[in-house]
């Protein structure tokens, strides 16, 4: 008895050994390797003979310059000692005119003179004006010890010549070793590379001589010449003169970043090396010509061979496609995850599950047998069976492929996937079959349902949220985000936060937030930000660390609350606690405890201080007959006027009503006394001046009682009654005057 058609196309497929096939273009793609390897290595052989090239040329120009400039110091130095044996042997003499004949035509020397021991130039083969040269670097280095060496300096403006040079000199002595003075020698600089610029140098090469100071004494390049650039101390030249005396390296310049290949060595007997660069695209020049051409050649050597490798297996490739397609077609069918199942069409239009793979039965939730040409009322649920026909019929009828997206219920549950049906013919015009190919969206609406939902809660919130990458790049912010800084979601996604950053807290504490993320994966605190025009308001920041599956970190999420107000009413509450709301002085409170600072630092430091008591004399008429208004008014001019003739250290305060007291500290014991009083009379004459107000002018006078720390007392509570006991005898012994406590005023104390 036969048997049923199996549950998926059964292709008998012989294996086809493709490595048979491939073999043509397999060897083309060797032959290509190899060609090009080959050519790798030549080249990588020219380059390094282009670079050892370059490199003995530039050795040859260096060693040249080296001793031009070896030959030009050693001159001048050799008319130094000249000049010192001349003036040691006639110590006297102020006049060397054989010096002067001799340097008359040399383009070498800018100036040759003598300078005292007192630093005056006293002789100089050029006319120059007296100048006192005893600061220099060239004459300091010789004064208290005589090294036997020549010194060279770092270039100088010349104060005689005006003229910029490298100084030589030496140390003159006094028969006796004493200091006498320096024999000092002004090279130009220019002439050690005026030879250089006037035969031309290649573009990019450059000359340098540099000290063990790391100072340029001058630096020749084909466009310029510079004197005196100091190179910075990881300098790739610095790090190459620590290694050798001389030597090859490749770096980018210190100066203009070109990449050079450089050449050193340091000159004989003197703290000074030589370097010489070349630029070394210049160098590589002729060898990046060659490479293009090879590589041209080689590019279509290799063309060739491939497109002879491609052909031979493109037909033994076409020898094999009907097999190939059917094996592919197979293997997809049967290893796709996605559900795939052929429907037979019966003569009534009633369709049976022909074939169907793994993914489809998985789907189903259902055995092989159980759906093996059976209807699709018999599978699916009445509904969803109508629904699964419609489609069908639809594709039968239109002859196109259909999608739809249907949510279906299994015995496995309840699923939506998007299905598309093709329409397959028999060989003629006839649909005999209809494919269904599924993909399961379930899981995919489900996020998009649980996204949409985060959405809306993040965009309904009142707080500002900013979600960045695990890079620390912005890509989602909400309204309220927008609302309070004032940038719009597209001028801040892709962005960093650091678009935000006020520039009020330090690297240190955006290190310590990092580290707390890092540590416990979230961090609360308060932060200044910058809005978008530019002002800046505090807010309270909680950023949370998102992580995946697998606990890699792929997102910050940072929510903003806006406590600028709160933080400003608690800043005023502050002041409000501490100054007088109408004059803005320190108020009782806050000057009684810069009275205890001040009475430690005084007790620590061995000084005195001045405590003063003050009352105006005539404001209550003032308040009576003009108004309070005014009275306030004419209060806010006196305390100005206070602290306008005091000292900025001293501290001046509104006791209540028209009471102030004033602070004088770091008296001087000895005239402590005759300062303070010296700014009482200040005051007196600064408060005795008419105040004009809505065009009446009021007149009022002040009273005040001076105590002294330590002579009146050395606590807080004893100079504030002293010094109020003085202030109301002030008053009592006509007004508008100062009165200093003595124990008179209080004989129960004395």
């Amino acid at each position: 008895m036969k048997t049923d058609a199996p549950i998926r196309p059964q292709v008998s497929l012989r294996p086809i050994r493709r490595g048979v096939e491939a073999l043509p273009l397999l060897l083309a793609l060797l032959l290509s390797a190899l060609l090009w390897a080959a050519v790798d290595i030549i080249l990588a052989h020219e380059k390094e003979r282009e670079l050892e090239h370059g490199y003995r040329q530039l050795d040859y120009l260096r060693r040249t310059f080296q001793e031009h400039s070896h030959n030009t110091l050693t001159t001048a130095d050799q008319i130094l000692r000249l000049l010192k044996a001349e003036f040691e042997e006639r110590p006297g003499t102020r006049e060397f005119s054989e010096f002067r004949r001799a340097l008359e035509h040399s383009s070498i020397f800018v100036q040759l003179g003598v300078i005292g021991a007192d630093g005056e130039l006293q002789w100089s083969n050029v006319p120059f004006k007296q100048v006192n040269l005893k600061d220099r670097e060239h004459f300091q280095v010789h004064v208290d010890r005589d090294s036997g060496q020549v010194f060279i300096s770092k270039p100088v403006l010349g104060r005689a010549s005006g003229k910029w040079s490298i100084q030589l000199s030496r140390r003159l002595n006094h028969q006796d070793g004493s200091f006498a003075g320096v024999a000092v020698a002004s090279v130009d600089p220019q002439y050690l590379a005026r030879f250089y610029q006037e035969v031309g140098l290649q573009a990019g090469t450059v000359l340098g001589l540099i000290g063990y100071d790391r100072v340029l004494r001058v630096r020749v390049t084909d466009k310029e010449t510079a004197i005196g650039q100091t190179l910075s101390d990881g300098a790739p030249l610095l790090r190459a003169l620590h290694q050798g005396s001389d030597g090859r390296f490749r770096a980018p310049s210190s100066f203009d970043g070109t990449m050079r290949l450089y050449s050193y060595g340091q000159m004989p007997g003197l703290a000074l090396s030589v370097v010489a660069g070349f630029d070394e695209a210049q160098v590589l020049a002729p060898y990046q010509e060659r490479a293009r051409s090879y590589r041209r050649i080689t590019a279509a050597s290799t063309a060739a061979l491939l497109l002879t490798g491609l052909l031979l297996w493109w037909l033994l490739a076409r020898l094999r496609q009907a097999r190939q397609e059917v094996e592919a077609a197979h293997a997809v069918f049967s290893a796709s995850p996605d559900p795939m199942v052929m429907l037979q069409r019966d003569p009534g239009g009633h369709f049976h599950y022909r074939y169907f793979n793994p993914a489809a039965l998985t789907l189903a939730g259902r055995r092989a047998e159980e759906m093996q040409h059976h209807p699709l009322d018999q599978v699916l649920t009445p509904e969803d069976a109508l629904r699964r026909q419609l489609m069908l019929e639809q594709t039968v009828r239109s002859g196109q492929v259909q999608e739809a997206e249907q949510t279906t219920t299994y015995p496995s549950g309840e699923r939506t996937v998007r299905w598309t049906a093709v329409p397959v013919h028999d060989g003629s015009d006839h649909i005999s079959h209809v494919a269904l190919i599924g993909h399961d969206l379930t899981q995919l609406r489900e996020e998009q349902r649980q996204l949409w939902l985060s959405d809306a809660i993040v965009a309904q919130t009142h707080e500002a949220v900013m979600v960045t990458d695990a890079s620390e790049r912005i890509f989602r912010v909400n309204p309220a985000f927008c609302l309070m800084t004032g940038y719009a979601p597209e001028e801040v996604e892709d962005h960093s936060p650091g678009l935000l950053a006020s520039g009020v807290h330090d690297a240190e504490f955006y290190h310590h937030m990092h580290q707390a993320l890092q540590s416990r994966g979230f961090w609360q605190g308060e932060v200044w930000q910058r809005h978008k025009d530019g002002h800046l308001f505090a807010c309270l920041l909680d950023i949370s660390t998102l992580r995946d599956g697998e606990g890699r970190l792929t997102h910050y999420v940072h929510v903003f609350s806006d406590i600028t107000e709160q933080k400003h009413l608690a800043e005023q509450m502050e002041h409000l606690a501490h100054f007088d709301g109408l004059t803005q002085l320190p108020n009782r409170n806050l000057f009684q405890d810069r009275l205890c600072q001040a009475l430690a630092r005084a007790e620590r430091n061995g000084t005195g201080l001045a405590l003063m008591f003050m009352d105006l004399d005539g404001f209550k008429a003032v308040n009576d007959s003009a108004g309070h208004n005014t009275g306030d008014r004419l209060l806010v001019e006196v305390a100005r006027r206070i602290t306008s003739v005091l000292r900025k250290v001293d501290s001046v305060s509104r006791q209540g009503g028209d009471e102030f007291t004033v602070l004088l500290e770091s008296l001087n014991n000895g005239q402590g006394i005759a300062e303070t009083e010296e700014a009482a009379r200040r005051i007196i004459a600064a408060i005795n001046e008419p105040v004009l107000l809505d065009g009446r002018s009021f007149r009022v006078g002040a009273s005040i009682g001076i105590a002294f720390y330590p002579a009146d007392g050395d606590n807080v509570e004893l100079l504030m009654a002293r010094a109020d006991a003085a202030m109301y005898q002030a008053k009592a012994r006509g007004k508008n005057r100062h009165l200093c406590w003595t124990p008179e005023l209080a004989p129960g104390e004395a």
